[in-house]
């Protein structure tokens, strides 16, 4: 069976019940249950209280994060994968907990490496599909690739994963916006209306590709 963890970055508390990045994940279980046997393991960022890195060197010595207990949590699941998928919302542009857990990745790789250059991470070719969206329409699909998936495949090739595309057009994943938004009287977030077949449809080639890659 292949293990398959989905991390969604997502950390609005009111959207909990309605998260895109949640479903997308869901979606991307769905697919990849049908592709093969899958056991996917959903991980919502926002039920984990990471702490910033300090750099502070210690996870040379004990291999994770002496201050982190939510980190390593997650840390372990990455090491017990057969494949990763992220799902990444628009924020500013990253979410600040996907940013703590990069920090950490890229800080005990490069300890690592600095005492020995032939060190391999616990990801190490480990294939990886990136997911970003936004609460733009289609038209900004393209930013959301140069703002989100670019930036995100470099930084987990940098820690030795194996970033997986969707064709030609997608060489770092998908991307994807909204079909409509409104805004209810009196409400502080807008109602978001999304276009789940068109979202599947670009979801399936790259799970198919990442799935490919298990060895």
């Amino acid at each position: 069976m292949m293990k398959i963890t989905c991390i969604s970055a997502s950390n609005i508390e009111p959207a909990r019940e309605h998260s895109a990045s949640t479903r997308t994940c869901e979606l991307i279980r769905d697919l990849a249950q049908t592709e093969g046997d899958a056991q996917v393991t959903i991980l919502p960022l926002m039920d984990y209280e990471m702490k910033p890195c300090r750099m502070c060197g210690k996870c040379l010595e004990t291999g994770q994060c002496v201050r982190d207990t939510a980190f390593n949590q997650i840390y372990q699941h990455l090491a017990e994968a057969d494949a990763v998928f992220v799902v990444c919302p628009h924020y500013a542009p990253l979410p600040s907990k996907l940013m703590m857990l990069l920090e950490k990745l890229e800080e005990i790789c490069y300890l690592n490496w600095c005492q020995d250059q032939g060190y391999q991470t616990i990801v190490h070719q480990k294939p990886i599909g990136l997911v970003a969206h936004g609460g733009q329409t289609a038209q900004a699909a393209p930013y959301y690739k140069t703002a989100l998936l670019d930036p995100l495949a470099l930084a987990f090739a940098s820690v030795q994963m194996k970033v997986v595309g969707a064709g030609e057009q997608w060489p770092n994943g998908v991307a994807f916006g909204v079909k409509s938004l409104s805004l209810a009287p009196g409400a502080v977030f807008v109602t978001i209306e999304h276009d789940w077949d068109d979202i599947r449809g670009r979801l399936a080639p790259l799970v198919k590709n990442v799935l490919a890659q298990i060895g």
